[in-house]
């Protein structure tokens, strides 16, 4: 069982190592979309946890820290790492970032998640990227676009 970070969360990852997999750890040197190599996904988590990264320390997915991501945001039964950040630059606020495993490519755009997402990004300069492998979509509240990288 993964223990919870740090970070004030109002949830606890219990079975869930999710972020352990599509989120790059710099410090571990582990790319996005690979387990990293101290996790046991579902059979203790961690098992460097206490001397684990600052990074992975300070890490709580939305889905933990955040009372307004509702219950079906768990990552093990969405499929997707939701992170909501303060804006890194004039334009936005907020940045909502969605996660989404290979396994499961289509997860973002089933319900209710899609619809959510589309909400999210009506908010006032808020910002919401959903990322999957090595492509990336912006959502609009009408629609999303891919963004083609160089």
């Amino acid at each position: 069982m993964s223990e919870a970070p740090s970070r004030q969360t109002i949830r606890a990852c219990g079975a869930c190592s999710l972020c352990c997999k599509l989120l790059p750890i710099a410090a571990l040197d582990k790319p996005h979309d690979r387990w990293c190599l101290h996790c046991r996904p579902g059979n203790g988590g961690c098992t460097i946890y206490e001397t684990r990264p600052q990074t992975c320390r300070d890490f709580a997915c939305s889905w933990l820290a955040e009372p307004a991501v509702g219950e079906h945001w768990y990552p093990l039964k969405s499929k997707m790492v939701v992170q909501i950040t303060g804006g890194h630059d004039d334009k936005y606020d907020i940045f909502i970032d969605v996660h989404v495993d290979k396994g499961a490519p289509d997860a973002w755009r089933a319900e209710p998640y899609y619809s959510e997402l589309q909400r999210m990004s009506a908010a006032h300069r808020t910002l919401v990227r959903v990322f999957f492998g090595s492509r990336t979509w912006i959502m609009l509240p009408d629609q999303e676009i891919e963004v083609k990288r160089a």
